[in-house]
């Protein structure tokens, strides 16, 4: 209970920091359940993403491509943690500027110990914070995307049985910042977004997994990984 407690704690303290920067994408290829103490994770992901941006006199679209690797860890009690490193780029319409991909990274925590009707659907609380770059012919422009997400998700399959599966839904509040070299910065147009996807294990521990977005962002992600 005291483990409980203080991860509570710790998200709303991470919340309430996170909210005054709202001027906040959330799963991100990977495991919607939060794995048990001790577990780990390693996937890889294709995504596109989409969403209405706006800066100055601009009002368009900014569109990005990335594919990018996932590693997290479960802490037990529903805690766990994940970080990911791979490439995105961005591609502005009515400009000039199509990005070459560019280094991403990005990380986040989350806490799904509230279960519904004691299992085995849960609520999950997740934060994410995501960076990258991309460049065309020297400029360059640098995104930043933090967001607070909460959804359910409900597991169907016996254990020891293959085909376990997870589908789950729900909301998320996000913010996409875009800081561009030579011309004025974007910020992103909507920030309240609806989400939802299934994880799908061929045995116990390979998994594929399918993700979209709408709303804040239209966006798909297809995922691939291994449970240990």
């Amino acid at each position: 209970m005291k483990v409980k407690t203080v991860v509570l704690m710790t998200i709303a303290a991470i919340t309430i920091t996170a909210l005054p920067s709202i001027s906040i994408a959330a799963a991100s290829g990977g495991l919607a359940a939060p794995l048990n103490d001790g577990q780990g994770l390693f996937g890889v992901s294709l995504g596109y993403v989409r969403r209405d941006v706006d800066g100055g006199s601009y009002d368009g679209e900014a569109a990005s491509r990335r594919i990018y690797m996932k590693g997290a860890f479960g802490f037990g009690e529903g805690l766990d943690a994940y970080a990911f490193l791979g490439f995105a780029d961005v591609d502005y319409d009515k400009t000039d500027f199509s990005g070459s991909l560019g280094e991403m990274v990005g990380g986040g925590i989350r806490y799904g110990g509230l279960l519904l009707g004691g299992g085995p659907a849960r609520v999950v609380l997740d934060l994410q914070l995501e960076y990258f770059l991309s460049d065309d012919g020297g400029d360059e422009a640098e995104i930043t995307t933090k967001s607070i997400s909460a959804y359910v998700v409900q597991e169907f399959g016996a254990a020891g049985r293959i085909g376990y599966f997870y589908p789950y839904a729900g909301v998320r509040l996000s913010d996409a910042d875009y800081d561009n070299e030579g011309f004025v910065n974007f910020d992103s147009s909507d920030h309240l977004g609806f989400f939802g996807g299934a994880d799908y294990f061929v045995n116990p521990n390979v998994f594929f997994s399918m993700e979209l977005h709408i709303l804040d962002e239209e966006s798909m992600t297809i995922s691939a990984g291994y449970r240990f």
